[in-house]
């Protein structure tokens, strides 16, 4: 295969590198976001003041019991899975990368 393919694939595996750092901060951000409305899911808090009874004990039972070890499961299992992928492919993408200018080092070294 040619140089100009080499370089050509390099590119490609630098900007699919670059689009997925820029998707890794992206989500980062959105985690944090995600974890700092944690608090979101218990208000409004039920007293006597707002509802109570059985209802509300029921209520407030599926939100802390349901709802929130949902948004727990989302925030600590889901998205370490998604970034441990993302962090896989990142390197197997650099590893890809290193790889391709190997190549390219021995191509121009033969001209």
């Amino acid at each position: 295969m040619s140089l100009g393919y080499w370089y050509s694939e390099l590119n490609k595996k630098q900007s699919h590198l670059n689009r997925l750092e820029t998707c890794n901060s992206q989500l980062t951000g959105k985690q944090n976001e995600f974890s700092n409305n944690k608090h979101l899911m218990t208000k409004p808090e039920l007293t006597t003041m707002t509802w109570n009874g059985s209802l509300a004990t029921r209520f407030d039972d599926i939100r802390n019991n349901g709802i929130l070890n949902s948004y727990e499961a989302i925030q600590n299992i889901q998205l370490n899975n998604v970034f441990a992928a993302l962090l896989d492919m990142m390197d197997k993408i650099r590893q890809e990368i290193e790889s391709i200018r190997a190549i390219i080092a021995r191509l121009e070294a033969a001209i």
